[in-house]
């Protein structure tokens, strides 16, 4: 039987992989600091939703709630970078960077939560890794920006994300322990509304685009995205970092495949291969 947590790495796969499709073109069209607003308020919306339908029984102490505002503003900042990245980055490029970001979880799991892993579940967290580098190896000419500048700054911010997101899944899993599931994603929420609302005002000065054609693609994203996230807390909470972030990461495989079949993008040998090892990843992990 599948076990619980699976389900929700798999959901959280999904969402984030769709997401994707629309978080570029909302960048694109409202900019980044009115796209940061969109995803705070769908997050603190939506977790919020999940909170009160899900209470917990858990009452945590003061440092359990330091802990859970700690760990959503180092989530919250992590997402602050990947939207600088994705200004000027490809985001083909720049989701597969940040979806690395395992690979700091994995080592704080087993050295901070001392998580083991069995040797099937070693194999098949190697094989998603795996995957993660396959689709890191893009072509020379994609790491210029998309307007041809050869600035590198979307890969430092892109760096940034990959740092803070590997970070994040720590503090978020032992936050959970003390204060329980809904408590801990309801202060997500919360923490992303605080951490973009003072970056809106003082760079927008407040302005939104009333258009919903123009907030529709971010929009969709956030949902999509804040859904991806309660998924993402929930398989933390009933699985292992160690297993959990890895597995969770490969959402890029989802939106290349998507691009292949709604704008008619094709595969390179080593997408295909990739898209291979992610799968045999996740039947090793599930099995």
């Amino acid at each position: 039987m599948i076990e619980l947590w699976l389900l929700f790495a798999v959901a959280t796969i999904l969402c984030y992989g769709t997401a994707q499709q629309f978080s570029k073109r909302g960048v694109q069209i409202i900019g980044t600091y009115q796209t940061g607003i969109v995803y705070a308020v769908a997050s603190v919306s939506i977790q919020s939703v999940f909170w009160l339908l899900h209470p917990d029984d858990v009452r945590g102490d003061f440092w359990d709630l330091l802990t859970a505002i700690s760990a959503g503003i180092i989530g919250a900042l992590g997402f602050v970078f990947y939207v600088f990245a994705l200004k000027s980055g490809k985001v083909s490029i720049v989701s597969v960077i940040t979806a690395g970001y395992p690979a700091v979880s994995i080592v704080l799991a087993i050295l901070l939560l001392n998580e083991t892993l069995s040797g099937k579940e070693l194999l098949g967290v190697m094989m998603v890794i795996l995957a993660i580098i396959l689709l890191s190896l893009p072509q020379r000419e994609q790491f210029k920006s998309e307007k041809g500048s050869k600035s590198l700054m979307w890969l430092f911010w892109a760096v940034m994300s990959f740092i803070f997101w590997g970070i994040w899944a720590i503090p978020s899993k032992v936050a959970m322990q003390g204060l329980g599931e809904s408590d801990y994603i309801f202060i997500d929420g919360l923490t992303m509304v605080l951490v973009w609302v003072p970056l809106w005002l003082t760079m927008e000065k407040g302005r939104m685009s009333r258009k919903l054609g123009e907030l529709k693609y971010s929009g969709i994203a956030g949902i999509l995205a804040s859904i991806g996230t309660v998924s993402l807390f929930l398989a933390i909470n009933n699985g292992q970092v160690s297993i959990v972030t890895p597995l969770t990461s490969i959402y890029p495989l989802i939106t290349i495949l998507l691009a292949r079949l709604t704008l008619s993008e094709r595969l390179n040998s080593l997408q295909y291969l990739a898209v291979a090892s992610g799968i045999i990843g996740i039947v090793m992990l599930a099995s």
